[in-house]
């Protein structure tokens, strides 16, 4: 998370707005990484069930 946060947005910014959006809601920058991790791997495990589920 933390060399997500450190570089540019990816095209696909969905992670790095949603640890943004959670730092200036006023948690606290591990919890928003936290919530960031697991939110990838969320949006992780859909993709390789997607691809897995044919």
């Amino acid at each position: 998370m933390r060399s997500l946060k450190f570089h540019p947005m990816p095209a696909d910014g969905s992670v790095y707005q949603f640890i943004l959006k959670k730092e200036a809601e006023g948690k606290p920058k591990k919890v928003a990484k936290m919530a960031g991790l697991n939110k990838f791997l969320r949006i992780y495990y859909a993709r390789v069930m997607e691809v897995y589920s044919c």
